[in-house]
């Protein structure tokens, strides 16, 4: 009896073993695969190419000039145009941060009505190709993450390189997050450092088409429009590994940022975004505007749509800019 017994624990011994192993081994395997199929598809949307520049795109232009825009740390030169304020004004310069994916033109050759509007109403404007986009270097680019970078460093070109004015921040899509996460970076070192602290005073507005909380969410919207339903963990778990990529490990949520910094914002898009989910943008847009009516304006065009209320009915959002501007940076004698 005894050694019958022995003999069946000695069994359920080894079948215990057995399948504490084979349970490792398939955890190890699912991690492996979770972890390099992560990998793989953040290499992907990372060096996906942008929208190459029309050859046309200068024909309609208003008057202005090619820039070099030197980012991290001299390691990547960024091309763009400084585009020329009319009748010798000079109300500010306004800075255009595009959609990841895009280039310095957001709305294609659309987007010369814009321009030439910004420049007749007194505007300088800087539209220039982030990283890995239009005439940019770069091998990568990240929804925003090391494209705030960028975003430092066209402003920094604009406060050194241009007479002392306001400068408005402009940011699509993704680049509104860019623009957000500039802001948040500069705000703090302007605590520390003198030079970023006159960087950061310069700034007097923001302006957002189609924004979100974080760019965690437009990569999510990005992989659940062509993810396989078999790799189910692609939309949870890309986002980290992009973050891993380009060294910023830790997610950055703006819902708090956006909905208490102080500059005017001018809210730009449609009442449902079709790309984003509802949590990803609507709670930080009525946040902010519980918080301060007095300086957030919104045209969100009835619908749904994504980066599209400008192309849908362009007089309504040029008005809606307009007022926006005239509000916040009055004309001068």
């Amino acid at each position: 009896m005894r050694r019958g017994r022995y003999r069946s624990d000695k069994r359920q011994r080894k079948f215990t073993a057995r399948l504490f192993l084979t349970l490792l081994a398939f955890l190890l395997l699912a991690g492996l695969l979770v972890g390099a199929t992560s990998l793989i598809k953040a290499d992907r949307l990372m060096k996906r190419p942008s929208e190459p520049i029309s050859p046309y795109a200068t024909n309609s232009l208003p008057p202005f000039r090619s820039v070099t825009i030197s980012s991290d740390e001299g390691e990547l030169s960024l091309k763009g145009w400084l585009i020329a304020s009319g009748k010798d004004r000079n109300r500010g310069t306004v800075i255009l941060v595009h959609d990841q994916g895009g280039n310095r033109l957001p709305f294609g050759l659309d987007t010369a009505p814009l321009l030439k509007h910004l420049s007749r109403e007194g505007f300088q404007v800087l539209a220039f190709d982030l990283r890995h986009s239009g005439d940019s270097d770069g091998g990568l680019s990240s929804f925003g993450y090391a494209e705030a970078e960028d975003v430092i460093a066209a402003i920094d070109w604009v406060v050194d390189n241009l007479p002392s004015s306001p400068l408005i921040l402009f940011g699509f899509g993704s680049g509104s997050s860019a623009s957000l996460r500039a802001l948040d970076q500069l705000d703090a070192e302007s605590r520390q450092e003198t030079e970023e602290e006159i960087h950061f005073s310069r700034i007097a507005a923001l302006l957002v088409d189609s924004p979100a909380r974080d760019s965690d969410a437009f990569i999510r919207a990005s992989l659940r429009s062509e993810t396989n339903k078999l790799f189910f963990w692609l939309p949870e778990t890309t986002p980290y590994a992009i973050r891993l990529s380009v060294g910023n490990p830790d997610k950055q949520d703006h819902f708090s940022y956006f909905s208490s910094l102080t500059l005017p914002v001018l809210i730009l898009g449609h009442e449902r975004d079709s790309l984003l989910k509802e949590s990803d943008y609507r709670p930080m847009i009525e946040e902010r505007i519980r918080l301060l009516p007095e300086r957030t304006k919104s045209h969100l065009l009835p619908g749904s749509g994504h980066l599209s209320s400008y192309l849908e009915d362009r007089e309504a959002y040029l008005e809606a800019l307009t007022a926006f501007l005239n509000r916040w940076f009055p004309e001068t004698d």
